[in-house]
């Protein structure tokens, strides 16, 4: 449930005893504004905790004329009009309210003094490390961590999700596992933020063993394995698949001692296979595909057999036009296009890396196109002489 505070401007003063007080006033009262804001539930006076800039309402029980907001001081001191002023940050809202009924019952033998909290003061908290843009970014007392992180971008493919420290000005040290939050939702993974916080994400550390995920997922990037971790565990840990995964279709990429790649299709849904989650266990640098199950590469142009064919981890634009039967006779490979499906963007070459979804053109020499059309136009031309031979 999200609670949202109205907005509105008002002037307000309280109502003086003199004339000379109530023009000092004058120059002083301020246009007040509620700031729109949402919130998870309401504050609970009990555990928010005060700080600079936060705005108060006072009001003086029976006495409409006599409400006034009061913004906390970067001090920390609060003042309530006719009363005292008071330090009050780093007290929790329940203790602010408490101390402003005890000061008012000294001056006012028959009247209340209640503060309430009416607009929440800014952060600044800073997000730094493995993350897109790191910098300073302005926040609420009611943001969580997540919230920061979005601000700041995606993570890099070498974040470290599991290990986020949150740096407080006191000194100590919040870790936040963050994928127990987005995969199992839990909040005390996912703290508020306080005034100073350093947000910062670590790099993955290499000296253990990390293999790469890619393909149909939501976590891509490298990632670390425990010793003897098998490829359905990691799968499982990570909760990294996006619907309409192929499992039948996980392809593993392995590097061998001589530099030689090993491309390795295993079926998670075949507990019996040889290559089978349960016999399967990863390596350091493997990286693991996770295909759809729409996983092709389409060839066109001058190849034998043009079509879509299944998608391979590693494959040269040149292999799929092996996989396509070769070229034709007037097929040229060294132009060999390759147009991405990620941003539509092309390269040139039988050597480039074709990635899912990917377009490849086989195109015909020029020289070729030209001698064709020489001879589509003697063709017609020899066309021609005969039928004006025939008229004569």
């Amino acid at each position: 449930i999200s609670l949202h505070s109205t907005v509105f401007s008002q002037e307000i003063y309280p109502r003086r005893e003199s004339q000379t007080e109530k023009d000092d006033y004058e120059k002083m009262k301020l246009d007040f504004t509620f700031s729109a804001q949402a919130f998870e539930k309401i504050i609970d006076p009990q555990t928010y905790i005060v700080g600079p800039g936060d705005v108060f309402l006072i009001n003086i029980s029976d006495e409409p004329d006599l409400v006034f907001p009061s913004q906390v001081t970067p001090e920390g001191k609060l003042v309530i009009q006719t009363i005292g002023t008071y330090q009050v940050a780093g007290k929790t809202l329940e203790q602010v309210q408490q101390l402003a009924l005890q000061e008012g019952e000294k001056k006012y033998k028959l009247k209340k003094i209640f503060a309430n909290l009416a607009e929440l003061r800014r952060l600044r908290v800073h997000v730094v490390g493995e993350i897109e843009s790191p910098g300073i970014y302005v926040a609420y007392p009611v943001d969580r961590v997540s919230m920061l992180l979005e601000y700041a971008g995606a993570f890099t493919d070498w974040a470290d999700q599991r290990r986020i420290e949150i740096k407080h000005v006191d000194g100590s040290i919040d870790t936040l596992n963050f994928y127990n939050y987005q995969k199992l939702g839990r909040l005390d993974q996912n703290i508020f933020v306080q005034n100073g916080d350093v947000i910062y994400v670590p790099r993955i550390e290499t000296s253990g063993s990390t293999v790469i995920l890619e393909g149909f997922v939501n976590q891509p990037g490298v990632h670390p394995i425990t010793p003897g971790e098998t490829l359905n565990g990691f799968i499982s840990r990570v909760k990294g698949f996006n619907r309409g995964y192929d499992p039948t279709q996980v392809q593993v990429v392995r590097q061998t001692t001589d530099g030689q790649e090993i491309n390795t299709v295993v079926d998670l849904m075949n507990p019996t296979s040889d290559d089978s989650q349960t016999a399967f266990q990863l390596q350091n640098g493997d990286k693991i595909f996770i295909p759809s199950r729409t996983n092709k590469v389409y060839v066109h142009g001058a190849v034998n057999l043009p079509g879509g064919y299944a998608y391979m981890a590693g494959y040269r634009a040149k292999d799929y036009v092996g996989l396509a039967g070769g070229t034709m006779e007037m097929g040229n490979i060294n132009k060999i296009k390759v147009v991405h499906r990620r941003d539509n963007s092309a390269e040139y070459g039988p050597d480039v890396i074709v990635e899912c979804g990917d377009m490849i053109f086989v195109p015909k020499p020029l020289r070729r196109n030209f001698i064709e059309y020489l001879q589509i136009v003697t063709s017609i031309a020899t066309l021609f002489l005969a039928y004006r031979a025939a008229q004569r």
